[in-house]
């Protein structure tokens, strides 16, 4: 494997050349040793790939800038169908500036506007991964969460289980013909059923108070009308903002989908789990989505909950 991935470097296959660094004191100056370049471990099946046929650095820019052009129009007269058609076609670009130059989020935003739509967001989780985030994310977590309700159910000791009992008290409280409330109880119980502090990431907080919210690598914002509820966690929220690098980077209406959106930037920027919630987000990677086809090694707690649900 290691001559073939040697010929398939010289080949000029990014992702493959991109770790491929062989500066030494007898060659110094060869490329340098790529030894922070994340691989594709997350069942990436398009992680860094070559520009398409026809096309170099000088005719994806040129894209680019064109899709630049539509975002500095109204929404209403943008022409969504090229955007769509340019973001598809940029595709190798975007991936090589974010998987080697890992640029900050402010810079990818003035860069790849597009990159922060639903639309075009689903898009590219898509190119990266061949699945569809919300059909995937929804079909699954609708199927295991009668089980994973039934497990909060039976956690009752220690702090967690205070907090569970908490959550699913106000669970209780919420229309049961509502599902979005019903998928915000099965994901909220997530990290307390997994003893992860999830409090760093999901916030939330009154309207005259979300600007001093906007911090933190990486964070989920409720605004909300009411006083603070289990877990953190707001069944009804205003607005739910999706934080990056101390700035909103997507706003939205339901929990759920916020949570779904941060978890496709994540795989869209290359970014790793936030270390609190990592069980958390592997649960979604490997039992929800299915990604790494069963190959990922699991911490036990998550490997004894994905047997159960199975």
């Amino acid at each position: 494997m290691g001559n073939y991935r040697t010929k398939l470097s010289r080949a000029g296959i990014k992702d493959v050349a991109v770790n491929a660094g062989k500066r030494s004191s007898s060659n110094p100056e060869g490329a340098s040793p790529r030894a922070n370049i994340k691989r594709p471990r997350r069942g990436e099946v398009q992680f860094l790939p070559n520009y398409p046929r026809g096309e170099n650095k000088e005719t994806l820019e040129t894209r680019r800038m064109e899709m630049l052009e539509e975002f500095k129009k109204t929404p209403a007269d943008r022409d969504m169908v090229l955007v769509h058609q340019h973001m598809q076609r940029t595709f190798p670009l975007r991936r090589e500036e974010i998987v080697t130059l890992a640029p900050p989020i402010a810079e990818l935003k003035e860069r790849w506007p597009a990159l922060f739509s639903e639309a075009q967001l689903y898009g590219e989780f898509h190119r990266i991964t061949n699945q569809s985030l919300q059909y995937s994310f929804f079909a699954a977590l609708d199927k295991n969460t009668p089980q994973l309700l039934e497990l909060y159910k039976e956690r009752k000791t220690g702090a967690f289980g205070k907090k569970m009992a908490d959550l699913m008290m106000a669970y209780d409280e919420q229309d049961k013909n509502d599902i979005s409330a019903t998928r915000t109880a099965a994901l909220a119980g997530l990290p307390l059923y997994l003893k992860e502090d999830s409090s760093v990431i999901f916030k939330s907080c009154k309207e005259e108070e979300f600007e001093a919210f906007q911090e933190g690598a990486v964070a989920l914002v409720a605004v909300v009308a009411e006083e603070n509820m289990a877990a953190g966690i707001r069944f009804q929220p205003l607005h739910e903002s999706v934080i990056m690098e101390d700035q909103v980077v997507m706003s939205l209406r339901s929990w759920t989908d916020a949570l779904m959106v941060l978890f496709g930037l994540i795989y869209a920027l290359n970014l790793n789990y936030p270390a609190k919630l990592s069980g958390f987000f592997e649960f979604i990677q490997v039992v929800l989505l299915n990604l790494d086809d069963g190959r990922k090694q699991l911490k036990p707690k998550l490997q004894a909950l994905k047997n159960y649900l199975e």
